[in-house]
């Protein structure tokens, strides 16, 4: 017995003319579609024929010149530029209005015109990673690159034009209709003081915690896990730089039971203390938390992470401990560019997935020389960092007080939308958790 084998040749590029003759057409016959659907969204370059290509081409410049937008002024404009003939005419153009089955499905065919020329740019970048492969001797330099490319797909998407108020308006109505119906659009942290200034984490914001080592940065980022996974049942991914899983998992496990972190290290536990730890681990055990540990990630690790972990479980909160720890490049940039660099990334990853990114930082040392708060030019080795973030938070103690107290100042220095504000918290290092004291009180 033989068997036949059917030869295929390879698959055609992803394309949809159908899709853009129908979203042209409909910009022919209504000149909003352009404006609220297509402008800034999808350019010329981005369609899959050149007669198309032509057409909006022709559109975009009838509209820059403040031109009535319609069948007349876009034939003229073809015409002047003897691009006319190359699209078969002004009866093509009659023809892409004909066949438009309604205006109103205007979105949807902007939709698909948009994925599949997304595809057909990470088909682009797929040949790219394919020649690297080839010619690179260097592997890691290779993934590196690779990695890149596809931050780059992404990254493109994110590119948009300027959009009239008009329709800014409409999507802000649109928006606060929908945060009426839900009134936690953030992530809450479950530190009410900080909660009532920021309504919680919110989605694209970058956030910024940082603090001298010692003051309990990435316990206080355990903390906002823990509230959003444990009790708010959001999805966490953790990447830490600088911590083991395993020490990751005992504060958390610490922080959940009330057990001295300490006391479980050296194992001098009684039967009801392990009879905690199991109610506890259980307890996590339901919560959507991910971690990531590694001493060596790139930006676009933490992306490609991110983004298949979005993909597969859904993603509310992403934690990096810490900014200064990702790696770079490696070319020969300053550490200061390179950080900056970094921060740009990181606010892109949270535009691109729309989940809140709190990043932990250090501060440089001025801080301590100079015996009082934080300030934003304290932010270590970029001060690109204060620009990028949304929100910026400084952990720190004012005095011998404090410290002889347990009481950690967090201070709200940066709210791209909304109050700054600085509140004390009691910090419970044993069991590494802090609790919310209220608004600092003024100085007597």
């Amino acid at each position: 017995m033989t068997l036949d084998l059917v030869r295929t040749g390879p698959k055609p590029p992803p394309e949809k003319p159908e899709a853009e003759a129908s979203l042209i057409g409909a910009i022919l016959i209504d000149a909003r579609v352009y404006e609220e659907t297509v402008r800034g969204r999808i350019a010329p370059a981005e369609l899959s024929r050149e007669p198309h290509r032509l057409i909006l081409g022709a559109i975009e410049r009838v509209w820059e010149r403040g031109e009535p937008l319609g069948f007349q002024t876009v034939q003229a404009e073809l015409a002047a530029r003897g691009e006319l003939d190359n699209i078969g005419g002004a009866q093509f153009l009659v023809g892409l209005m004909q066949n438009v089955p309604t205006v109103a499905h205007a979105e949807t065919y902007a939709t698909i015109v948009e994925r599949t020329a997304l595809l057909r740019r990470l088909i682009g970048a797929a040949n790219e990673i394919a020649h690297l492969a080839l010619t690179r001797e260097d592997a890691k330099s290779a993934v590196v690159d690779a990695q890149e490319l596809l931050f780059a797909v992404s990254e493109s998407n994110l590119h948009r034009d300027v959009v009239p108020l008009e329709i800014a308006l409409r999507r802000f109505a649109d928006q606060i209709t929908q945060r009426a119906d839900d009134q936690h659009v953030g992530v809450p942290t479950g530190f009410t003081s900080l909660d009532a200034k920021t309504g919680g984490l919110q989605p694209s914001d970058l956030i910024l915690l940082a603090g001298r080592p010692g003051l309990g940065k990435t316990s206080f980022a355990l903390n906002i896990v823990w509230q959003a996974a444990a009790v708010e049942r959001k999805t966490c991914a953790v990447f830490s730089l600088e911590m083991s899983e395993m020490q990751i998992v005992q504060r958390l496990i610490s922080m959940t039971s009330e057990i001295d972190g300490n006391r479980m290290r050296r194992g001098r536990l009684s039967p009801a203390e392990f009879v905690s730890i199991s109610d506890a681990s259980a307890r996590l055990q339901k919560a959507p938390i991910f971690v990531e540990e590694s001493s060596q990630l790139t930006v676009t690790d933490i992306l490609a992470k991110s983004r298949r972990l979005q993909a597969e479980r859904g993603l509310d909160l992403l934690v990096v401990d810490y900014l200064q720890l990702i790696e770079g490049a490696g070319d020969d940039e300053g550490r200061v560019q390179e950080v900056a660099r970094i921060s740009r990334a990181l606010k892109a990853i949270a535009r691109e997935l729309q989940v809140p990114v709190l990043a932990l930082s250090q501060l440089s040392r001025q801080i301590e020389t100079r015996g009082t708060e934080p300030m934003l030019s304290d932010l270590r080795e970029s001060g690109a960092l204060e620009a990028d973030a949304d929100l910026v938070m400084f952990l720190w103690q004012k005095d011998r007080k404090d410290r002889d107290e347990n009481v950690v100042r967090l201070k709200l220095a940066k709210h791209r939308n909304g109050p700054t504000g600085d509140f004390d918290l009691h910090f419970q290092s044993e069991l590494t958790r802090f609790r919310d004291l209220g608004e600092t009180r003024a100085e007597v």
